[in-house]
């Protein structure tokens, strides 16, 4: 009975900070304009060797610098999100399919596989062994919440006067972006990589009381997507074909 107990608890956390997380994503849109950036040529090369930054990175401009980093259109990447909590820490690995407004995830979680795939405005959930699936009306939120991790719309999104610091820093060996913002309501620190050459949010973080609780890790990366990719249901019909596909 003691060992059920923990069990529940341990979910009970895992839940809970996957809620928060999520909540602190949801901050009110920017309540003043942003500074527009305009990035020079990243491949330029500053005297004596060497690159040079494209510009300056503070709260006040990452925003604009992060708007302005392309993305692939479509692409395949594996991440692993970890929660931690006294004595002791869960991962879980995730698939993600992307290609325009499609997304596909596979998530392997305490031994049961999450299937959702959103596009056409309609969000699909079943789990591994299913034939049928649950279909609903998708929203804004549908995209985020089948990768089940932040994007950089997120931080797009993020209300000015929370971000505490921003600036270039290599992270897992990859140059991104940095920002870090601090929820005072939740006492939450949320850290955020962006990696400059891809657009993509790499990497991140949440800290409560300087304890982290939450990470998120890009661990691969392939784009364009191999031909033959397709986004499809259980039992077999096909919702999308990927661009890539002739």
């Amino acid at each position: 009975m003691e060992q059920k107990n923990q069990t529940i608890l341990v979910i009970a956390i895992a839940i809970t900070v996957v809620l928060a997380v999520l909540v602190s994503f949801g901050l009110p849109a920017l309540t003043g304009q942003v500074p527009e950036v305009s990035l020079p040529d990243i491949s330029q090369e500053a005297e004596g060797g060497g690159d040079i930054l494209p510009v300056e990175v503070t709260p006040d401009t990452v925003q604009s610098v992060i708007a302005t980093l392309s993305r692939p259109e479509n692409c395949y990447r594996e991440l692993t999100v970890t929660l931690y909590w006294a004595g002791g820490s869960s991962s879980s690995k995730i698939q993600i399919w992307a290609d325009g407004d499609y997304v596909k995830t596979v998530a392997g979680v305490g031994g049961i596989t999450q299937h959702r795939l959103v596009g056409d405005g309609k969000l699909y959930l079943w789990y591994g062994g299913d034939s049928t699936w649950k279909e609903t009306a998708a929203d804004q939120d549908s995209f985020d919440l089948a990768q089940r991790i932040p994007t950089y719309e997120d931080v797009l999104a993020l209300d000015r006067n929370l971000i505490t610091d921003a600036g270039y820093q290599v992270k897992n060996g990859r140059d991104c972006v940095f920002v870090e913002v601090r929820d005072t309501d939740l006492d939450y620190l949320d850290r955020y990589w962006v990696e400059t050459a891809t657009g993509l949010l790499c990497a991140a973080e949440t800290l409560a009381d300087g304890v982290t609780v939450y990470s998120m890790a890009e661990e691969s990366l392939q784009t364009p997507l191999e031909d033959g990719v397709t986004f499809e249901l259980p039992d077999g019909t096909v919702i999308h074909e990927c661009s890539a596909v002739q």
